[in-house]
C-alpha cells in the first residue's frame, strides 16, 4: 500500500545551493501554476492581517514571467533538422528511438524552463520497463530535471560542465511502500573509477547507505562496470545541462530576478483590483446620528472582527437614533475612492514594465487589441519571437548536439545500433513570415541574385537564417538532385 505522507526535502549540501534551490523552486512553481501560496506570502508582506482579510481571494491571472517565457519558447515549434555523417533513421527517423521517446515535443517545455530557471537538465536513459503487464520494447527515455533538486561539481578547467551529479528524488520503497528521499549519483571526476549508484539521503543533505540493489535490482556500477560510455570507452554523464546564456558558470539562477519579483507584485496589484471592483466600485453611503439595528458580530476571535448585516434590494434597513446625539440624523454618500478603469490602466502599465524587464523589446510586446484595459494577456509579436529564435539558437544548438551524441552512444551500447557518436549538426526552423513579408523577402532576394550581388548559397541562407554555409550547400545539392530526378 502506497502512503502519501511525503517526508521533508533534505537540506542542500551548502548554504549557497540551499539558496539556489529555494529561489529556483519559486520560479518553477510560478511556471507550473503552483504559486498560490507564494502569492499569499507576498500579500502578507504588503498588508496587515485585517486588510488582507478584507481583500478576499487572491488573483493569479497576471504572471508576466510565465507568459513571456512561454511565448519566447519557439525553437521547437517544428522538429529541428539534424544531420550527421551516417544513417540517423534508427535515432531520428519516424520510428527512431528519440522520435518515439518524444524528444522534440518535450523540448518545447524544456526551453520555457530553461528561460525561466536559467538552467535545466535533460537526462537520457535506456528503459526496458514493464508497462501495462507486458514488457515493452527497450528504448530511450528523456526526462526533464529542474535544478532545485540537483547538486553538481564541475571540472575546474570547464566550470560550466558537471563531472559529479546528484539528483534528489522521492522514491517508493518496493517492499514497504514508504516514500523516501534517494540520491542518484553519477560521478566521472576520476575517469578511471566512475560511479553510478543510489544512496539514501540524510536530513542534513549528506549521503547515507547505498541502496542501489533495493531500487535498481543490482549493485552500484563502479569502475569498469560503469555503463555510460562512448565507442572509445570514455565514460560520460547521461545528461545535458541547458543554459539560457553562456556565462562560463554552471548556475546563473538569479538572472532575471526583476521579472520574477515584478510578476509577484503584479499579481498583488491585480488582487487589489479585484478587491476594489468587488468592494469599492460604488458610492459609499454613510449615516450620522443613527445606527443600523440588527447587526451581527462576526469573527470576534480574529483581528478582522467586525459587525455586519446582510442586505438585498427587497430588504428594509432599520436605523435607530443615536442616544448620544441630538438633532436630525444625516445620511450622505462618499464618491468612489478610485475608478476601476484608471486603476486597471495603471496596473497594466506596471505589468508591461515588468515584461519589458525580461529583455523583450517594447516594440514586440503589446496587448491584444492594443488596449491595456482589455484585460487580455501580454502578447509578443512574430518579429519578437523570430528575434528570440536567433538569440537562443546558438546556445541551445550546443546542448542539443551534445544530447544527441549521448543518445547515440547509449543506443549503440545497449540497443544494437551503429549510429555516429560525433558530428551532429542541428538547425532550427524559423517561424513563418506573413504573406506580405514573404513577398517582400522573395522579391528582394530575386533582385539581388539577378544583379549578381549575392550567390545562390547566400540566397538560401537568407531564406533559412539558421543554416550555416555547409547546411546551405547541402540543401542546394538536395534541391538539384530532386529536380533532376522528379522534374
Amino acid at each position: 500500500m502506497i502512503r502519501y505522507d511525503f517526508p521533508l526535502k533534505p537540506l542542500a549540501p551548502s548554504n549557497l545551493d540551499q539558496k539556489r534551490w529555494e529561489h529556483t523552486s519559486l520560479r518553477r512553481r510560478m511556471l507550473t501554476g503552483a504559486w498560490e501560496e507564494d502569492l499569499e506570502d507576498e500579500l502578507a508582506r504588503h498588508l496587515s492581517p485585517d486588510r488582507r482579510e478584507s481583500w478576499g481571494p487572491s488573483d493569479l491571472s497576471s504572471n508576466p514571467f510565465e507568459q513571456v517565457t512561454r511565448q519566447l519558447s519557439v525553437l521547437y515549434m517544428e522538429a529541428p533538422a539534424v544531420s550527421a555523417p551516417g544513417d540517423l533513421s534508427p535515432l531520428l527517423g519516424r520510428e527512431g528511438y528519440a522520435t518515439r521517446a518524444g524528444l522534440w515535443p518535450l523540448m518545447s517545455r524544456v526551453q520555457q524552463m530553461v528561460l525561466g530557471l536559467r538552467e535545466t537538465i535533460v537526462r537520457v536513459e535506456v528503459v526496458p520497463h514493464v508497462r501495462g503487464g507486458s514488457t515493452s520494447n527497450p528504448g530511450l527515455y528523456y526526462r526533464m530535471v529542474t535544478p532545485d533538486c540537483v547538486y553538481c561539481e564541475v571540472d575546474s578547467d570547464q566550470p560550466d560542465i558537471p563531472v559529479y551529479y546528484r539528483e534528489y528524488r522521492l522514491r517508493i520503497h518496493p517492499e514497504t511502500g514508504d516514500q523516501e528521499w534517494i540520491c542518484d549519483v553519477l560521478d566521472i571526476r576520476d575517469i578511471s573509477n566512475p560511479e553510478f549508484a543510489l544512496y539514501r539521503v540524510n536530513q542534513d543533505g549528506s549521503l547515507g547507505e547505498d541502496v542501489s540493489e533495493i531500487y535498481m535490482g543490482h549493485p552500484a556500477h563502479r569502475g569498469d562496470e560503469y555503463p555510460f560510455r562512448n565507442k572509445t570507452g570514455a565514460p560520460f554523464l547521461p545528461l545535458t545541462v541547458y543554459h539560457a546564456q553562456k556565462t562560463g558558470e554552471l548556475w546563473n539562477f538569479l538572472d532575471g530576478l526583476t521579472t520574477v519579483t515584478g510578476s509577484l507584485n503584479s499579481a498583488v496589484l491585480y488582487s487589489m483590483y479585484l478587491h476594489c471592483v468587488r468592494d469599492n466600485a460604488w458610492s459609499q453611503k454613510y449615516v450620522l446620528g443613527a445606527s443600523v439595528a440588527g447587526l451581527s458580530q462576526m469573527d470576534q476571535g480574529l483581528t478582522s472582527r467586525r459587525a455586519a448585516i446582510a442586505t438585498d434590494p427587497s430588504s428594509i434597513l432599520v436605523l435607530q437614533a443615536d442616544p448620544d446625539t441630538s438633532g436630525q440624523p444625516l445620511i450622505g454618500t462618499f464618491a468612489p475612492p478610485i475608478s476601476p478603469g484608471d486603476l486597471l490602466d495603471s496596473i497594466a502599465k506596471y505589468e508591461m514594465r515588468v515584461a519589458i524587464s525580461s529583455g523583450v523589446s517594447p516594440e514586440s510586446l503589446t496587448r491584444q487589441n492594443a488596449d491595456p484595459r482589455s484585460g487580455y494577456a501580454l502578447s509578443i509579436d512574430r518579429a519578437g519571437q523570430r528575434e528570440s529564435q536567433r538569440r537562443f539558437a546558438p546556445i541551445f544548438r550546443v546542448s542539443d548536439e551534445d544530447l544527441l551524441e549521448k543518445s547515440a552512444a547509449l543506443c549503440n551500447r545497449f540497443l544494437g545500433t551503429n549510429l555516429p557518436e560525433t558530428g551532429y549538426r542541428v538547425s532550427y526552423h524559423s517561424l513563418e513570415l506573413s504573406p506580405e513579408e514573404l513577398r517582400a523577402q522573395r522579391e528582394d532576394i530575386i533582385a539581388k541574385l539577378g544583379a549578381g550581388l549575392i550567390s545562390p548559397i547566400d540566397a538560401v541562407r537568407m531564406l533559412n537564417p539558421d543554416l550555416d554555409e555547409t547546411g546551405a550547400i547541402d540543401l542546394l545539392q538536395k534541391i538539384r538532385r530532386e529536380r533532376a530526378e522528379y522534374l
